[in-house]
């Protein structure tokens, strides 16, 4: 539902709609948006609010919300559509930030720089949770494609490692997993605050820093550990009523987080199979559930200071300081680049280091130094996506490496678990699990429909056939008028797209789009780039390969004998006829009206969009729609097809009526 758009300071307007008071009795979850006017973010929006495409850009922006569901609970998430570059009012404003480029436009995509750099101007980037969504909208034989996978990738690797997705407002690819993204990372900071919160420590602050640093600094002595009165305290101890169950407890050394005060105190540190790390000052505080802290581990690193990872790369690193001894760094804003020295390997041996006589005895015994600090040295870091740092030191070695270990397995749970929840969500029951396996059992959709590239992955949704991933990406090219691609694995599948992909597969695709090939080699799957353009735009844009119609029928000429076929092959139910009607036709011919008919009881359908609804077929509306059936035409009753899909009581005609802008009508009794 769209909210007035106004000026967002006059925040009393919004209020005293009726509208919105009625609303405020959830959370509200602040989302902006930003692009140039050639992003397609109102387009975006619009979809998403109405379930219609609409493809203006707004000039002067606009507000808007909607409820959704986040972990079960109502919420209602505020837009804010921002037409000019991000002030400190918006900054300060939003909650997450959603930044959108066309793919067709590389003005838009270096926008998105600027903008995001504004924005950080005002406020700390490491505060906003960000998505980046390249839209599809725009892109035809005339405006080709201009951002590749790569470049997007690196945008979302320069804009702080952001979710990226590519949406498609014209038939909704993506489009309610952008704002379900980001209004998922609202509540998951929002619930990090709390726990800031009711720690009373650093209230600002929108992540569980509690006691974390953003540099590194040096560990204390060993002189330190087992000196406290808790160090014999009982890991084994309640566990407390409702809560997670503890795979690892005990008294473990923190440092501070006070700049000034970097001392070492201890803390009650328990593991717990949620995937969270939650650190007390006492065993008391543990017993009571009180002053906790909570590192959340799906978005953490565990290190060990002087070890490298086991598949590190070269052992090159920040410069080492005096002596070959790396420097105790000043906090930056990249916490992880600091954590450890260059490397382990005698200080002579790294490039670039110095070797004068006079140096190389000094240098042997500083490497010799590190190595022995290192090897007595009990502590580890946990270092979070966004840079900070918790430093932990254990009572020995064992118990730092047997730490390490369950922090890394719990690392290890949560990213599965995680995995394993978008799966359950994509795939919410086994009939739709066994459909997509159905995809891929149909008849010659082992190798790709272009190049025949074994197991391929992804789909052309109006074709009904499976492509590999090299092919996706100049099918992505054409234009979803051609070709509206899709991921078998990465992108939701509702089921009225399962059964148009079963019921057509390559080996049917390719009998219509592939029929004469004339002398002309079809790719392997080793085919360059430009091989697989060439084929691909002569067999779907230029349709040279398409099998020829059959002989023309006398019962009209011109665009009515079109309309004519159509509704024919749709009431006899005879999908391949109907495909191949389709790949030769255009949109005036599909909408053309049928001149009057049938009988007063039954009369004929005004257009094969009418017909499948009627049917109740699925896959013919479904097909219809994509190559371009008005949704919105009317019979000489004055009836949509939506009225005639709930005739036929089919729900999913009905839903696909109105993704695509029919107006939702209930039909007569």
């Amino acid at each position: 539902m769209m909210i007035p758009s106004v000026p967002f300071s006059q925040t009393a307007a919004c209020a005293n709609s009726q509208e919105w008071t009625l609303s405020r009795s959830i959370p509200e979850l602040r989302v902006g948006v930003l692009g140039s006017l050639r992003s397609g973010r109102s387009a975006l929006i619009n979809r998403y609010i109405t379930g219609s495409y609409l493809p203006l850009e707004k000039i002067e922006g606009g507000r808007y919300k909607k409820e959704v569901l986040v972990d079960g609970q109502s919420h209602l998430l505020l837009i804010r559509e921002e037409a000019v570059t991000p002030d400190a009012q918006f900054s300060n404003w939003v909650d997450a930030v959603v930044l959108v480029f066309s793919l067709e436009n590389e003005a838009s995509f270096q926008d998105v720089y600027q903008l995001y750099s504004q924005l950080n101007t005002h406020r700390s980037r490491a505060d906003i949770p960000l998505v980046v969504v390249g839209t599809q909208d725009k892109i035809s034989s005339t405006n080709p494609r201009v951002i590749e996978d790569m470049r997007a990738r690196q945008l979302c690797v320069d804009v702080r490692h952001c979710v990226f997705y590519e949406t498609c407002a014209t038939y909704g690819l993506n489009v309610d997993r952008v704002f379900q993204e980001a209004a998922q990372k609202i509540v998951t900071q929002k619930k990090q605050s709390a726990f800031l919160a009711s720690c009373k420590s650093l209230p600002n602050s929108p992540s569980h820093s509690g006691g974390s640093t953003s540099g590194s600094a040096s560990f204390p002595g060993q002189n330190r550990r087992g000196s406290g009165s808790e160090k014999n305290v009982d890991p084994k101890g309640d566990v407390g009523s409702g809560r997670a169950i503890a795979i690892k407890q005990s008294i473990l050394s923190k440092r501070s987080g006070s700049s000034l005060n970097k001392e070492w105190k201890k803390k009650y540190v328990t593991l717990s199979n949620n995937g969270s790390l939650v650190y007390h000052p006492s065993h008391n505080d543990y017993i009571q559930n009180s002053h906790a802290k909570e590192i959340d581990l799906l978005r953490v690193t565990v290190k060990v200071p002087g070890k490298r990872p086991p598949r590190a790369v070269p052992p090159y690193g920040p410069s080492p300081g005096l002596n070959g001894v790396a420097k105790d760094a000043a906090p930056t804003e990249s916490a992880s680049a600091s954590l450890s020295p260059p490397s382990l390997v005698p200080v002579e041996e790294q490039p670039g280091a110095l070797s004068s006589p006079r140096d190389r005895g000094v240098k042997h015994y500083s490497a010799l130094y590190i190595n022995l600090f290192y090897e007595e040295n009990t502590g580890f870091i946990i270092v979070s996506s966004t840079g900070q740092t918790w430093h932990f030191e254990a009572q020995s070695l064992e118990d730092r490496d047997a730490w390490v270990t369950a922090i890394e397995s719990q690392i290890l749970a949560s990213l599965q678990s995680c995995e394993s929840l978008r799966n359950k969500a994509r795939r919410s029951s086994q009939s739709e699990a066994v459909a997509i396996q159905a995809i891929r059992n149909a008849k010659g959709n082992s190798f790709c429909v272009d190049c025949e590239a074994p197991n391929p992955t992804w789909a052309s949704l109006n074709l009904g056939a499976l492509i590999c991933i090299e092919c996706s990406g100049i099918h992505r090219n054409l234009g979803t008028h051609l070709s509206r691609v899709r991921s078998l694995d990465l992108d939701d599948w509702p089921r009225e797209l399962t059964q148009v992909l079963t019921a057509i597969g390559n080996h049917l695709a390719n009998s219509i789009w592939e029929c004469h090939t004339q002398g002309r080699h079809k790719p392997t799957p080793n085919a360059t780039r430009e091989e697989r353009e060439s084929w691909i735009r002569a067999k779907y844009e230029q349709r040279v390969f398409v099998a020829p119609l059959p002989a023309p029928s006398p019962t009209g000429p011109g665009d009515t004998a079109m309309s004519v076929c159509l509704l024919s092959a749709v009431t006899e139910r005879d999908l391949p006829r109907l495909l191949l009607l389709l790949a030769h036709s255009n949109k005036e011919q599909i909408n053309t009206a049928l001149a009057n008919g049938g009988t007063p009881s039954q009369p004929q359908p005004h257009t094969s969009l009418h017909a499948a609804c009627q049917l109740g077929d699925v896959v013919m509306t479904q097909l219809l729609v994509w190559y371009g059936s008005d949704v919105k035409a009317r019979d000489p009753q004055g009836q949509t097809a939506m009225t005639m899909a709930r005739k036929s009581g089919s729900k999913e005609c009905a839903d696909i009526l109105l993704q695509h802008g029919c107006p939702n009508e209930v039909s007569p009794n």
